[in-house]
């Protein structure tokens, strides 16, 4: 009798794993967290640890392999972590749920992709050129096809560094300079190409829209400006994103860049996190 209770227990324990929220976190950490100098990247530790992620999305993991990287989540409690290669700019992704049905794609792509199963939810983990819109639309279209061939168009969640606007955001991009920048760093440097006949490149971000994804961080900033009157939450000109499924759109809580005292510092970029109830 108490054997079977036990195993009632395990099954019921599992059950409530799989059910609770989850929280999850995506962040560029500049060139595998350089700035960090501490031994074993402490004061990222214990950032992370206060943030406390159930799977955290990482990009520019430069300088790691699988190994360290492993032993780096470990250090904030995930136990298990898959880096897409061990060279250049790569992608990375731990959690402390199993990562399983791995993928790791490097051909045609920049910086690579990974795709997996995690606490049942299928996940894409993203780094698209930084200086080709060219390249960067044909990488979104390899992205966004073998995410169909996988698991058609349900329970995804796509995100990392986009490198890209959204067409949503062109209001807030019509009051930065950015198109002047662009040119400005193109005349610098004629491998930069960003600029689509001397234009903002929608087309990525379209292509990801029209495939039937949801812009989390939109979706939860028209939430917030609808019941406060207040936006904000999102910067003018943000290339990080979680995109959603629209069957997991339903689910959101809240998407929000993270700003505090340890962003402002570390990274280049802002960390976006986002948690979705059972």
């Amino acid at each position: 009798m108490k054997y079977i209770l036990c195993i009632a227990m395990a099954i019921t324990s599992i059950s409530n794993l799989k059910a609770q929220t989850l929280k999850v976190l995506s962040y560029n950490i500049l060139e595998g967290m350089k700035t960090d100098t501490s031994k074993g990247k402490q004061l990222f530790v214990e950032w992370v640890k206060d943030k406390a992620p159930d799977v955290l999305a990482l990009q520019e993991c430069n300088g790691f392999t699988q190994q360290t990287l492993e032993a780096l989540a470990a250090s904030y409690g995930h136990n298990y972590a898959v880096i897409v290669k061990e060279n250049g700019y790569p992608t990375g992704v731990t959690s402390r749920f199993p990562i399983v049905d791995i993928r790791k794609v490097n051909e045609n792509m920049t910086h690579g992709f990974i795709t997996a199963s995690i606490n049942g939810y299928n996940f894409c983990i993203l780094h698209l050129n930084p200086h080709k819109h060219l390249k960067r639309r044909s990488e979104i279209a390899q992205v966004l096809e073998t995410l169909r061939l996988q698991h058609g168009d349900k329970n995804w969640l796509m995100m990392g560094d986009f490198n890209s606007l959204s067409p949503l955001d062109s209001h807030r991009v019509a009051q930065t300079n950015f198109v002047q920048r662009q040119l400005e760093a193109s005349l610098k440097n004629p491998n930069i190409s960003n600029l689509a006949n001397g234009a903002v490149d929608y087309q990525v971000q379209q292509s990801i829209l029209q495939a039937g994804y949801v812009d989390a961080g939109l979706t939860y900033d028209r939430t917030v400006q609808k019941e406060t009157g207040k936006s904000g939450i999102l910067s003018n000109t943000r290339i990080d994103y979680i995109y959603l499924s629209k069957d997991l759109a339903k689910k959101l809580q809240y998407c929000k860049f993270i700003y505090d005292d340890f962003t402002a510092k570390y990274s280049d970029h802002k960390p976006i996190t986002m948690e979705l109830k059972k």
